[in-house]
């Protein structure tokens, strides 16, 4: 499911010579194709608060009035979906409560309890949000967490698999590091990298070169992946990487 500002699907397109926001236009024609290629669902919503767009307006919480869902599984982006089924299990099997995310580690690893929530819509959740709202007009994601009492922590690692590890972990990889062992459990990759903006920028290649980790064997996982997003990113969006500019 794919939630986008209601007023996209309100706005017209322009005619002939009309000049158009070519992010918006480029925006819509990914939506459509995610649609008619993915089956993925396009849900219009709508601002909290006060209803005005602007940054923060647009927040998960809008997930719990869509009282057609049994549950809203999130997953932080930008990242690399490996392996679904653990995921089908936490949205599948996962203690039912209005509102659930990883349980957190001391372990310096960049994966942190945000980067997986799991929802239950319910109208009850609704009031209680709302209320929130009335209360509190900087209401954001961040504060989703203490908004419920009766939260779930879902364990982030297993027996059997790990549901999310953060690629710039690969800096501090140590020697001795197993490439093979790193990927082989792994549900979900997320680029959270504080040596690189993003895996949908096309750095400069001093700047890449430099950010790359230390350890040869983790160099070659980095890499892997960073080329792996690009790739997916081509096939499946038709995008090439977005030149990156510094501010």
């Amino acid at each position: 499911m794919m939630m986008f500002p209601r007023s996209w699907a309100l706005e017209k397109e322009g005619k002939k010579g009309d000049i158009a926001d070519p992010f918006l236009s480029s925006s819509r024609r990914l939506m459509r194709l995610a649609a008619r290629r993915y089956g993925v669902e396009l849900r219009p919503v709508s601002p909290l608060g006060d209803g005005k767009e602007g940054e923060g307006a647009f927040s998960l919480a809008i997930a719990y009035g869509f009282a057609d869902l049994d549950r809203v599984l999130s997953i932080e982006a930008p990242g690399l979906l490996l392996d679904a089924t653990p995921m089908d299990a936490v949205l599948a099997f996962t203690k039912p409560a209005p509102f659930a995310m990883l349980q957190g580690s001391e372990r310096r690893d960049g994966v942190h309890s945000t980067d997986l929530l799991l929802l239950q819509p319910s109208a009850l959740s609704t009031t209680e949000l709302n209320a929130k709202l009335a209360s509190n007009s900087g209401f954001g994601d961040s504060q989703l967490p203490t908004t419920f009492s009766n939260s779930v922590l879902i364990a982030a690692t297993t027996e059997d698999h790990t549901l999310v590890r953060s690629i710039g972990a690969l800096h501090d990889a140590e020697h001795g590091f197993n490439a093979t062992a790193y990927l082989s459990d792994i549900s979900y990759i997320r680029f959270s990298d504080p040596k690189l903006p993003g895996p949908e920028y096309d750095v400069p290649w001093p700047q890449k070169v430099a950010a790359r980790p230390k350890n040869k064997d983790a160099d070659w996982t980095w890499t892997k992946l960073y080329g792996q997003f690009a790739q997916r990113r081509m096939e499946v969006c038709g995008l090439d990487l977005e030149t990156y500019r510094a501010e």
